[in-house]
């Protein structure tokens, strides 16, 4: 197929044309959704939400190590319906009373107020919403549902602040245009969920090993029960360890420690925030 022909009076081949309209695509489409989202924004929001979770889940079990003929569609599918039903339109109203009420007259600050909103109070209740909806597409026991919300939360929050606070130090700045910030939040979106559905998952495999170390654990313990029913391992261990007192402290010291460990980044990102709005300042792009 010849590439080289000239096909209009600017000379150029059919190739160059080809690489114009490629080039254009992405720009083209962009602009088509910005014209569409005003129409119906809880509706098209709530369609890249799904589409973006739906992708999400699907690289997520890529990731994995499964072979395209092992793919869970249906998992992908109840990701993306979660998605639709949940993330997207909840998000509206959510982005939309964070710059009515936290923008503060845009303060360089308040794109750290809006972070740290953004993942705690709203992490929390997106997460557990999203475990939640996944529950029950697969049609399972609302008391079963409850656990995995229970246990899933902690372990998507704390991958949340891993990731989020410095992708949102440019989400919530001024450095990216009104009109291209869901452009943004949309492609990082779909690595979150294959991060999010991934722990999701994991989570599970792991609640089911523990109840299965659980079980191997209490049937080793028999074993050692003695003539009289008393538990010989159990007498060892309660006289070998320390004082209810000292037991107590460590746990909260460890507690504090890993909560630290977890919520770094939400500390981190202020001097980023406000190297950032030093660089829009030098730039003009302050508001």
């Amino acid at each position: 197929y010849d590439l080289g022909l000239i096909v209009d009076a600017d000379h150029q081949t059919k190739l160059q044309v080809a690489l114009q309209v490629l080039t254009r695509l992405p720009l083209d489409a962009l602009h088509s959704y910005e014209r569409l989202v005003p129409q119906n924004p809880i509706f098209y929001k709530a369609c890249t939400s799904g589409v973006a979770y739906a992708l999400g889940d699907f690289v997520s079990q890529v990731v994995q190590g499964n072979k395209l003929e092992d793919i869970d569609l249906p998992r992908s599918l109840r990701s993306g319906a979660a998605g639709f039903i949940g993330h997207g339109p909840l998000c509206h109203y959510w982005l939309t009373f964070m710059e009515t009420y936290l923008d503060f007259d845009g303060a360089w600050w308040a794109t750290g107020i809006k972070v740290t909103a953004d993942l705690t109070v709203w992490s929390i209740f997106l997460c557990s919403s999203y475990s939640f909806l996944i529950g029950m597409l697969e049609l399972r026991d609302p008391r079963d549902v409850w656990k995995d919300v229970q246990a899933t939360t902690w372990p998507a929050l704390k991958s949340a602040w891993r990731f989020w606070p410095f992708v949102h130090t440019i989400s919530f700045s001024h450095a990216v245009p009104m009109d291209l910030k869901l452009l943004w939040v949309d492609v990082m979106e779909v690595v979150w969920v294959t991060i999010l559905s991934k722990v999701a998952n994991e989570d599970k495999d792991k609640a089911r090993q523990q109840e299965l170390q659980q079980e191997l654990q209490q049937q080793d313990n028999d074993d050692y029960v003695d003539v009289d029913g008393t538990n010989i391992l159990s007498s060892i261990e309660s006289s070998s360890s320390s004082s209810p007192i000292t037991n107590k402290n460590a746990g909260a010291w460890e507690a504090a420690q890993k909560t630290l460990a977890a919520c770094w980044p939400l500390i981190a990102m202020w001097p980023v925030l406000y190297a950032g709005y030093q660089i829009e300042v030098l730039l003009g792009l302050e508001m």
